[in-house]
């Protein structure tokens, strides 16, 4: 009898686990919210249960409602994907007392990495981490900051993604922060628990992939996520150009080590920050990561099987001799924003056409006509290049970006091109604060800013032809696609554009 597995997920990764399960020879089911009716991951299911509600809080986040679905299924397994339940302990321990295997580590695992004061203290054992603690009011954190100095970073102790983050550079701050820190994280994970640590100014933030059973922990190599804004990644690359041989077999042993000392199982990630030559742990991601596809690239592994595997005691299929990495391969997140200030959007996509070619890979959801939701992550797609080396990746990863083409919703393109084309990514000396000191980036004109979208330059005329009529008309030039200055559709703007070219 074939496994049946439940995807507790929507969108790219849910149809990404769904071609996993049928590689494995296992048949995918899937769930799906009231918003998400005419989402693309219920076709690559054999089936999909609605599970209603247009917020997660009313659909992908309640225990109750999946796991109805999972046995509405008669599924044997769920994979959780990432975000959502994909951390939680109390999920994990409900599949297990339904009888349905969860694929991601133990709940007691999960129990150490899911409360960063644990995961922490688990680490320092065999790993170097930065001076902190937790706090639970003014006075123990007045006293710790006396120890350690400003600036420090305040955070949630049982959350990510950036929620109850602060950074905190005076007392006054402090007055100000921990209270609103400590609601948000209440508001977002259902605990006021938060924790001050040494602040790091612009370091580099480098990961190492893991895959366990309960047998061995092996690594797939780092990744370099320093490229981030509000502490979210937008690029990623692997292997990561700040690290030389040595420093690199330091990182990668020491998250083994970490991996080893919690009894670590599955699919998961140790993350460290990275300053001059010293690096620190930061925390560990128990599920897969939304940048794995770079590290199947450059390694061959397909990270999700493996999960499945460990999950249904199989163990892994590869052990750490056979792992090499060749290549080099980026990613880049493509989100519904606006490319000038992130602000995330909403509505039809007119068209959508893939960019295609050896070493290009894109993962996403989106079709011609599909309406995207408000109600989710802005993440519509991830475009991933993989090249002979890093120069070749970057330069297939600009045309890649140039091909793809996105229209009716402004998206996150434009940033991506300008930041491949910035003298500090293309020779890797870029750091967190990227972002913020990516000046073509941060202009406002948004003129100047669509000039950026035609990476062929002798197209860059006709498009600003094309860009300032849009102003003129009253139009926001990133609703616009990149192809459409050569639209037949507009033959007096077609002839003019290319008079005036030449």
């Amino acid at each position: 009898m074939n496994t049946k597995v439940l995807i507790a997920n929507r969108g790219e990764i849910a149809i990404r686990i769904a071609k996993a399960c049928k590689k494995a020879g296992m048949i995918p089911y899937g769930i799906y919210s009231e918003a998400d009716k005419e989402s693309l991951h219920i076709k690559y299911c054999e089936g999909a249960v609605n599970i209603g509600g247009l917020l997660p809080i009313e659909s992908y986040l309640v225990i109750d409602k999946v796991i109805e679905a999972a046995n509405k299924l008669s599924c044997d397994m769920i994979h959780p994907g990432y975000g959502f339940l994909s951390e939680s302990p109390k999920f994990a321990e409900r599949c297990k007392k339904e009888g349905i295997i969860f694929v991601g580590p133990s709940t007691e695992v999960m129990a150490i990495s899911g409360d960063k004061v644990k995961a922490r203290n688990a680490a320092s054992r065999v790993a170097s981490v930065v001076e902190g603690g937790e706090v639970s009011n003014e006075n123990e954190a007045f006293s710790l900051i006396n120890k350690i100095g400003f600036p420090v970073i305040l955070k949630a102790v049982e959350g990510g993604g950036g929620r109850g983050l602060r950074i905190l550079r005076s007392t006054e701050e402090l007055h100000q922060r921990l209270a609103s820190a400590q609601t948000e994280s209440m508001m977002s994970f259902g605990s006021n628990r938060v924790y001050i640590e040494q602040y790091l100014e612009n370091p580099k933030h480098i990961e190492v992939q893991i895959i366990a059973d309960s047998s061995d922990v092996i690594q797939l190599g780092e990744r370099e996520c320093s490229i981030q804004r509000r502490h979210q990644k937008l690029i990623e690359e692997t292997p990561s150009p700040a690290l030389d041989d040595e420093t690199r077999q330091d990182i990668l042993s020491e998250a083994v080590s970490i991996m080893n000392e919690i009894g670590y199982d599955n699919a998961g990630t140790v993350e460290f920050l990275l300053k001059g030559n010293k690096y620190y742990f930061m925390e560990i991601n128990a599920r897969i990561q939304v940048e794995h596809p770079i590290t199947e690239l450059v390694t061959g592994v397909d990270i999700v099987e493996q999960q499945l595997r460990a999950a249904l005691g199989q163990g892994l299929s590869v052990k750490q001799e056979m792992i090499s990495s060749k290549g080099h391969a980026i990613e880049c997140r493509i989100n519904a924003e606006h490319p000038l200030s992130f602000a995330p959007v909403s509505g039809k996509v007119n068209k959508f056409v893939a960019p295609s070619g050896e070493g290009i890979r894109l993962d996403s959801a989106l079709y011609s006509g599909y309406s995207i939701p408000q109600f989710y992550d802005s993440l519509i797609a991830k475009l991933i290049c993989h090249g002979f080396d890093r120069k070749e990746a970057i330069n297939k990863m600009v045309s890649a970006l140039s091909s793809l083409r996105i229209t009716g919703i402004p998206t996150s393109i434009p940033f991506h091109i300008s930041a491949l084309k910035d003298d500090r990514f293309v020779d890797g000396t870029y750091n967190t604060s990227f972002v913020e000191k990516l000046k073509s980036y941060s202009s406002e004109s948004g003129e100047l800013a669509a000039a950026v979208l035609a990476a062929i330059s002798q197209r860059a005329r006709i498009k600003t032809v094309y860009v300032k009529q849009e102003l003129q008309n009253g139009n926001d030039p990133w609703n616009v696609s990149r192809f459409d200055w050569a639209n037949p559709y507009d033959s007096n703007l077609a002839s003019s554009a290319f008079r005036w070219k030449s």
